[in-house]
């Protein structure tokens, strides 16, 4: 016996951004705790345990828009998103591709951006900033 799961697209386009977001924050906490941040600190800022950070920075904790602004915020950075058209490619499994020339999940540190691509979905676009 076999079982066929099927996803819509607007369900897969929703778990790539919720992907795309979750991994911008978890790649911004790692570098933050290269400069002495912890879990714990984050916590005490944001008036919560140290383990609903925890869940949330492992993806055990669904997140709202409002708790990713204030885990940038606790992290010293500033989210901000885009929406650029999207063309999709018919008969295909890939995720559509955005009309823009470039995007990627930008990631600014001191001095100029990098470029990380998102699961190679260059249809989302996510940023956390250095806050100044």
């Amino acid at each position: 016996m076999s079982f066929q799961i099927t996803i819509s697209p607007s369900r897969k386009a929703a778990a790539r951004f919720v992907t795309t977001v979750r991994r911008a924050i978890q790649k911004a906490y790692v570098e933050e705790q290269k400069s002495g941040l912890t879990q714990t600190a984050i916590a005490r800022a944001l008036g919560v345990h140290r383990s609903v950070i925890n869940r949330e920075l492992r993806g055990k904790k669904d997140l709202t828009l409002g708790r990713v602004a204030e885990l940038a915020w606790a992290m010293g950075r500033s989210p901000s998103f885009a929406l650029p058209k999207t063309v999709a490619i018919l008969n295909s499994n890939l995720p559509p591709v955005s009309s823009a020339s470039t995007s990627a999940i930008v990631h600014r540190a001191v001095g100029p951006a990098s470029a990380v691509p998102a699961n190679n979905n260059p249809a989302s676009v996510v940023a956390l900033e250095m806050a100044n």
